[in-house]
């Protein structure tokens, strides 16, 4: 795996419009409203322009007013129709912000969903390795925290500074087409206040990062503390767990706070830089109506389009916060998406149908990146044919999860051949290859939900004799009917509601119901009592019939079902047949 250093903010961006892009007409329609929004707030102070110039101090209309039927009209039916332009400015402009948001909203949740997914995707690709370097709560705050962080500076910052761009060019367009002298004015402040915001954001945007990351490393540690909590109450490791908590904590805090003082200081800046231009701008103003340069109406417009040019400038302390902490999620969502595969599909490479099973390796030798001159397979040969069980024993270490690993090609070998019914695996579709094979892990893993959806992983939809004659077979049917709501019975994160020998049956059960050509277990008889460890052995030697069955163990309690026993030793495989179990089991009653 790679990963680059020095990402900018146009690496976020170009990595991420393209996704916005696939909305585009939602997103088109959004900004169309929001333009047509700037477009009314504009015109908002015109009625009351007119009312101060034309009515009350008795100019002559302006000649769009007389072409609409005004210019006749009685001082009274005048302010009458000024105030109804009022309301109806203000009803059509709350209606276009109605759109607006409604379909701004729309955007946001189908990129978020979208981005989720994409993030989500790449994460299963990634390989088991990725857990060394990144904490599981880590990874999750990226997938859901960091995601909606991105996703609302893209829906909600970004329009928002388009819209605060086209309302300074059109008020200062305006501006100059009313006063030239104060629009003069107000185009040498903005670049003042632009560079207040630059020095500030580059600092706040260093502050945000760093309370992001100490949120991922509080996140990360309260999920471990949680996932271990019987552990730690059985240990007693309760108050050292509590104090590791609270420096994680502290340290977020400190974090946060360094960012809000940021924010407060740029704040701060640019009030009084506001206070200053308005000051100075309704002076300006007021002598020019004194001198009969400006009429009052005009000055009112001025000071109405001032307000609304600062109106930006007043959220940029805004817009520069939620713009860095955006971009910093961004940029850890590009960092996660730059650790590439450590498995590809070749384009030669071809779906399967069912496969016979027949796996064989060929001198595969492997070592994991980083590790050089540590190679934990060695000249690995090995065939494993269907309707047999094999055996694989060996000290820890030895390399035997990672020859099931590189079975499921979660790996590929760094030299040999593994191949399944005398294909190359890297010659079969990834997806198609994992179709063939049924995982029964070391670490029993149960989503959190009914019985019967942690029973299908894949999400197929199994008639329930099917479910029961799975659970019949490892001896787990009449505890199931025993519970209140037998197959929609909820289970616990993991199974915890459930006892050892419970859940790796019901995984072994799992592993049954995807009928799949080939069987891989690792350790499938670890951590449970006697009485379900003989119901999985005698399990094992009867799944054998039509599956290639490999099982990983250290427990004697498998020898008597398998049909022939393998020993890694070193990353070597030593011993191996079924003449060969004695030698075998010594190792492995040994380990």
């Amino acid at each position: 795996m790679t990963r680059r250093t020095g990402r900018t903010w146009r690496d976020v961006m170009r990595w991420s419009a393209p996704i916005a892009l696939e909305h585009r007409r939602l997103l088109a329609s959004a900004y169309a409203f929001r333009v047509a929004g700037v477009v009314l707030g504009l015109a908002a102070p015109w009625p009351l322009k007119v009312i101060i110039d034309n009515v009350l101090s008795r100019r002559r209309l302006p000649g769009a007013l007389g072409a609409v039927g005004l210019g006749n009209a009685s001082p009274e039916a005048l302010v009458i129709a000024m105030a109804a332009a009022i309301v109806g400015i203000a009803a059509l402009r709350a209606l276009v912000e109605l759109q607006h948001a409604s379909r701004s909203a729309r955007f946001r949740e189908r990129l978020n969903v979208e981005v989720r997914d994409r993030m989500l995707v790449h994460l299963q690709l990634l390989p088991p390795t990725i857990r060394t370097t990144h904490r599981s709560g880590e990874l999750a705050l990226r997938l859901v925290g960091d995601v909606d962080q991105f996703v609302r500076f893209q829906a909600r910052t970004v329009p928002t500074i388009v819209e605060s761009v086209l309302t300074t060019a059109a008020t200062l367009a305006l501006m100059l087409w009313l006063q030239p002298a104060l629009a003069v004015f107000a185009v040498v402040l903005l670049p003042a206040l632009a560079a207040i915001v630059r020095v500030y954001g580059a600092r706040l945007g260093r502050a945000s990062r760093e309370r992001r990351r100490r949120e991922g490393e509080v996140a990360a540690l309260a999920q471990e503390i949680v996932r271990g909590l019987p552990v730690i109450q059985a240990l007693g490791g309760n108050d050292h767990a509590r104090e590791r908590f609270r420096r994680l904590n502290a340290n977020s805090l400190e974090a946060g706070v360094a960012e809000t003082r940021v924010a407060a200081q740029m704040e701060r800046t640019i009030r009084l830089a506001h206070g200053v231009a308005t000051a100075l701008l309704i002076a300006g103003g007021a002598l020019l109506v004194l001198k009969g340069q400006l009429t009052l109406g005009a000055l009112t417009v001025l000071a109405s389009y001032l307000t609304q040019l600062l109106k930006p400038v007043e959220r940029l302390n805004d817009l520069a916060e939620t713009t860095s902490k955006g971009m910093a999620a961004g940029e850890r969502l590009l960092a996660l998406l730059e650790q590439r595969p450590a498995i590809h599909d070749r384009p030669d490479a071809v779906a399967i149908d069912r496969s016979r099973g027949l796996l064989e390796l060929r001198d595969v030798c492997f070592e994991y990146a980083g590790r050089r001159h540590a190679p934990v397979l060695r000249g690995v040969n090995l065939k494993l044919v269907p309707g047999e069980l094999a055996v694989l024993v060996g000290a820890s270490g030895a390399g035997k999860s990672t020859l099931l690993s590189l079975l499921v090609r979660l790996f590929d070998p760094t030299s040999g051949q593994i191949l399944l019914d005398g294909r190359p695996l890297p010659s079969i579709t990834v997806r198609s290859l994992r179709q063939q094979i049924a995982l029964m892990a070391q670490d029993t893993h149960l989503f959190a939900g009914s019985l019967r959806e942690a029973l299908t992983p894949t999400g197929e939809k199994l008639a329930d004799k099917d479910v029961w004659k799975a659970l019949a077979f490892v001896a787990m049917e009449d505890f199931v009917r025993a519970i209140p709501g037998t197959l929609d019975a909820m289970l616990g994160e993991d199974g915890v509601n459930l006892s050892g020998g419970q859940r790796q049956r019901l995984s072994l059960a799992r592993a049954l119901l995807l009928d799949r050509p080939i069987l891989l277990l690792d350790e499938p008889t670890s951590n449970v009592d006697a009485d379900s460890e003989a119901v999985i052995a005698s399990a094992l030697g009867r799944m054998r019939e039509g599956r290639t069955c490999l099982a990983i163990t250290h427990r004697l309690s498998l020898f008597d079902h398998a049909d022939v026993v393998y020993r890694l030793e070193d990353g070597r495989l030593v011993a191996c047949g079924a003449g060969l179990r004695l030698v075998a089991g010594q190792g492995a009653h040994g380990a």
